[in-house]
């Protein structure tokens, strides 16, 4: 990938993260870059381009980093914790999940850029739930439904709990939220 297309995802992640899709403009990426707009246009021509390149990118990243918390040694509820860590994260740089910024502005978005949008959110959920199946073994966590739907649960309250937070109680108020949430799950 080119160093100016990687520059313009990173400021277009940035973005999203902070001001929302909708809000995003080629021009603020411009200037931030410090290239023109029609530089932009060169490596993606329409914002949905942009938008389905962040999602993929997003993909690889966080399921990485995400994959490496679940697949390293300690319970159940330490790896909960250590997901909610990377949300805080988040939360102290001022910016949103970018799955969950871009899910606000999903109603604005073409077909194909939601079924990105949903296969990200599947493959976060599929890499949660082995975090639930885990507990579920070990008895550490207490579970009604499937793995998959209690992984959902989580990661939702997660990116809920992270776009309140932003607006009302911070680092602290999302911390205190996610540690209720996984002591009522803990056996």
């Amino acid at each position: 990938m080119s160093d100016t297309r990687t520059k313009i995802l990173d400021v277009a992640e940035d973005l999203v993260q902070t001001v929302g899709v909708n809000a995003m403009s080629y021009k603020h990426i411009s200037e931030a870059v410090g290239i023109r707009k029609a530089s932009i246009h060169h490596h993606f021509p329409k914002k949905e381009d942009l938008v389905d390149e962040l999602l993929k990118r997003c993909q690889t990243t966080y399921g990485e980093n995400y994959r490496a918390i679940v697949n390293e040694d300690g319970t159940a509820p330490e790896k909960l914790r250590k997901l909610a860590g990377v949300f805080e994260q988040g939360l102290l740089q001022n910016k949103l999940c970018l799955v969950g910024s871009i899910s606000t502005d999903k109603n604005t978005l073409p077909a194909h850029s939601c079924d990105i949008l949903k296969d990200s959110i599947k493959m976060t959920v599929s890499i949660f739930a082995t975090v639930f199946s885990q507990g579920r073994e070990d008895n550490s966590l207490r579970i009604s439904g499937t793995d998959e739907e209690a992984a959902y649960t989580f990661l939702s309250f997660l990116v809920g709990t992270q776009i309140v937070a932003r607006s009302h109680g911070g680092d602290d108020m999302f911390n205190k939220a996610a540690e209720i949430m996984i002591k009522a799950l803990e056996c």
